[in-house]
């Protein structure tokens, strides 16, 4: 499972992630405290939640062609920058921080 913290000025609510959700995947399902979304494109099961002012994701991908992952990464890409405020560059930049502190 993935944490995202957010960028000051965006909030971590349910309310934020279902909107997102929503907007970038078109449906999802409420599974306990979960956010569920199924078969889009190269995902096969995303699940999402807010734990406090952090973001967990966990997600199973299928093997697709090439557009479909291509459109697929863009979506979630898109999806964690409104949601969280950090572009790629900087998650990347974040991530490589903690690898390196391990």
């Amino acid at each position: 499972m993935r944490e995202y913290k957010f960028k000051r000025g965006y909030h971590p609510s349910q309310e934020r992630l279902e909107e997102m959700i929503r907007k970038h995947f078109g449906f999802y399902e409420k599974i306990e405290d979960f956010y569920v979304v199924r078969n889009f494109e190269a995902i096969e099961e995303l699940k999402a939640r807010i734990d406090g002012k952090i973001l967990l994701i966990e997600t199973k991908t299928r093997i697709s062609d090439d557009e479909s992952i291509i459109k697929t990464l863009k979506t979630y890409n898109r999806f964690l920058e409104e949601l969280t405020g950090y572009t790629v560059k900087e998650r990347q930049k974040m991530l490589r921080k903690e690898i390196e502190s391990i």
